[in-house]
């Protein structure tokens, strides 16, 4: 009897990968042509239907565009100062705070000497800003708090504030740990939710605590 309900549920899960993969193949996402064009291997964690070109997309999700199926974002595949820069927009809160020191502590080790790592995630203190700035309303933040739980790894682990991801990311070995502009590093608007804003009545709000810093040691 465990053998069937085993060979129904792997049958299952994969008609559902195939049935996932035919609709984004029709439903392409857009690719996206960054202006600021930099050298190197570029790795886009994390990538979902946000399609860079030049960039190797990575993701839990079998996107067309995706170029490596994996959700634990080991880069094993990768030698150590091979990466010029590593993005992941909306990423390091599905994991704990423990995984994510180890997460950017190992994509350390596979930056080269002055690579760079660019974070986007939800900043705590815009979602407080809106929570207030909606008469309370949870039904603005909830799923930027949670995650959208709408599939296995949309879940969201631990959260952020300014202080506290620069902090991180010093601890983990980054130098000149700063914010950054989607418009100005890339050049164009990526679709993703590193630019984008909640309403309030306080006026738009900017959702996303954007950090970036340098890998200045081997």
């Amino acid at each position: 009897m465990n053998r069937i309900v085993k060979y129904i549920y792997h049958f299952l899960k994969n008609l559902f990968h195939k049935v996932n993969y035919f609709y984004h193949s029709i439903n392409k996402p857009t690719p996206i042509y960054i202006k600021n064009i930099k050298s190197g291997l570029k790795i886009h964690l994390g990538a979902g239907p946000i399609n860079i070109q030049g960039w190797i997309n990575i993701d839990a999700r079998d996107y067309p565009h995706t170029h490596l199926v994996a959700n634990n974002f080991s880069l094993a595949e990768f030698v150590d100062g091979s990466i010029s820069e590593i993005y992941m927009c909306h990423v390091l809160e599905h994991f704990s705070f423990v995984e994510a020191d180890l997460l950017l502590r190992n994509f350390k080790k596979k930056l080269c000497v002055g690579g760079l790592i660019r974070i986007s995630v939800p900043s705590f203190d815009s979602l407080i800003d809106t929570y207030l700035g909606n008469n309370k309303n949870i039904d603005f933040v909830k799923m930027a708090l949670m995650g959208g739980q709408d599939y296995e790894f949309n879940f969201h682990k631990s959260i952020y504030n300014y202080q506290s991801l620069k902090k991180l990311l010093e601890e983990s070995g980054y130098s000149d740990v700063t914010s950054w502009d989607t418009i100005i590093d890339f050049g164009v608007d990526l679709g993703d939710w590193s630019n984008k804003s909640f309403p309030s009545s306080n006026g738009l709000i900017d959702v996303s605590l954007n950090l970036k810093g340098i890998n200045k040691i081997a």
